[in-house]
This record gives structure tokens, C-alpha cells and sequence, in this order.
């Protein structure tokens, strides 16, 4: 069983504008629904719960008639009154405190609790703004050996870490999800 991190969201045009303007929003739609059709089906999916993307995620689950104990879904308790309702369709979520009423301080706590949770085998990148670049680098100190899949065809800020760094070319240009997916998450790892 494969235990695969996501970090992922929609941009929006009034948020961190640099992200909005190379973000594909149907790709990051569709990376998503692959994602889940390949993943969850015999792994698990971990995933802070921005709410562009959970409820992607509860449709597809739903749609593919998946095992929703399969996904954990993270959530700062600095949100708990703007909760997307699809949440509660999952069986494992987990909370975590919010940091002094601090939303940069409640979102790190957050990522550093959901990152550590488990012992991932790959973390994949799909759109997303500047929370990437943070889990990225919480992602790294503690599973150094995991593979990394910035997904630079959903533009955003995954197109920048795969411009940042040495990762397979079909990342940035293989537009068909689920052979992408197969390919690099459940084959064995070089």
C-alpha cells in the first residue's frame, strides 16, 4: 500500500496574483480526480483540507465508489467556522490546534502534525500558492528518501518547484493523469 501526500490548490485572482496567472485550473481539476482513481483506491491520500480542493476529492472518492477511510484530511482548528461541509464524508479527519489565534502559526503547526503523520512514499504538487513552498520544505526534512512530484502542467506553484529542481520531464508535459500517475507513483521506486 502506497502512502502518497498532496499538496494542492485552486489560485485565486485576488490571492498571490503570481500563482493565479500560470495556474490551469481544468488540469488541476483533473490531476486531482487521477490522483484519487489511482491513489485511494488500494493507498491512503493525505491532505490539508483548502477548500477548493476537499471537495474534488469527496466527489471523486463518491464517484469512484472509493474507501473514504482510505483519505486523511488535516484542518486547523483556526478554520473550524469555515469548514467545508464534504468533510464530514470522510472517516479520518484530524484536527489540529490553532496557534494563538496566528493563521500562519496554526497553518505551520498543521503542516508539520499532517506531514509527520505517516511514513509517505511520495508527496505530489498540484497548483497551489505559497503553503507549497512550506510543505515542500517540511516534506524533504522529514522523509528524505520520498519521491517528489511537482505536477508543472497545473501551473502555479508546482510549475515552480519543478523549475526549481531535477524531476521527470512528463511532469511537465504528460496531460493524460492516470498513466502519469501509474507511471511514477506505483511503480517502484530507482
Amino acid at each position: 500500500m502506497k502512502n502518497i501526500f498532496l499538496s494542492a490548490s485552486i489560485p485565486l485572482p485576488t490571492e498571490e496574483g503570481e500563482f493565479f496567472e500560470t495556474a490551469d485550473v481544468l488540469a488541476i481539476r483533473e490531476a486531482i480526480k487521477a490522483l484519487v482513481e489511482i491513489v485511494v483506491i488500494d493507498g491512503t491520500l493525505t491532505f490539508g483540507g483548502h477548500p477548493a480542493i476537499t471537495p474534488l476529492v469527496a466527489f471523486h472518492v463518491r464517484d469512484f465508489d472509493l474507501h473514504a477511510e482510505n483519505v486523511t484530511i488535516f484542518q486547523s482548528k483556526f478554520f473550524k467556522d469555515k469548514v467545508p461541509p464534504q468533510v464530514t464524508d470522510f472517516v479520518d479527519v484530524r484536527y489540529t490546534r490553532s496557534v494563538d489565534g496566528d493563521l500562519k502559526q496554526s497553518l505551520s503547526h498543521m503542516r508539520k502534525k499532517m506531514i509527520g503523520s505517516r511514513r509517505f512514499d511520495c508527496a505530489v504538487f498540484i497548483g497551489g500558492m505559497e503553503g507549497i513552498f512550506e510543505e515542500l520544505r517540511i516534506f524533504r526534512e522529514m522523509h528524505p528518501k520520498a519521491r517528489l512530484l511537482p505536477v508543472a502542467s497545473t501551473g502555479a506553484a508546482a510549475k515552480k518547484v519543478f523549475d526549481g529542481g531535477k524531476f521527470p520531464k512528463e511532469l511537465a508535459t504528460e496531460l493524460t493523469y492516470p498513466t502519469l500517475f501509474r507511471r511514477l507513483i506505483m511503480r517502484p521506486a530507482p
